[in-house]
């Protein structure tokens, strides 16, 4: 199990960090924004997990943003770009399985 509250310290920059996202998020969820808004800000924070290191969570944020433009797409009537999106996803979670059963090399140069 992760623990959130060890494995990550909070400076100042993640205090302003945090408090900008929840507020933005706090605004489109009262103006009813769209899929694609929400996915840009779970990208957002998921850029933020890597900045902190926190690879897995990061994966998994990502994960769910592409969900959400699969979502869009589909209701667009884009399946070519759905399946564009579903190839990305399918790529991130062999990376994920990857990652946890420790495959990858330090260094992209072999």
């Amino acid at each position: 199990m992760i623990d959130f509250y060890n494995s990550m310290e909070i400076n100042w920059f993640d205090r302003i960090f945090i408090f900008f996202l929840s507020s933005t998020f706090t605004y489109l969820i009262v103006t009813s924004a769209s899929y694609l808004t929400f996915g840009g800000l779970i990208l957002i924070l998921g850029a933020w997990f890597v900045f902190k290191g926190e690879i897995f969570i990061a994966t998994f944020s990502y994960l769910v943003a592409d969900a959400m433009w699969v979502t869009n797409a589909i209701s667009l009537g884009d399946t070519q770009g759905a399946i564009f999106i579903g190839i990305g996803m399918a790529l991130g979670i062999g990376a994920t399985y990857k990652m946890q059963i420790g495959k990858f090399t330090k260094n992209i140069k072999k």
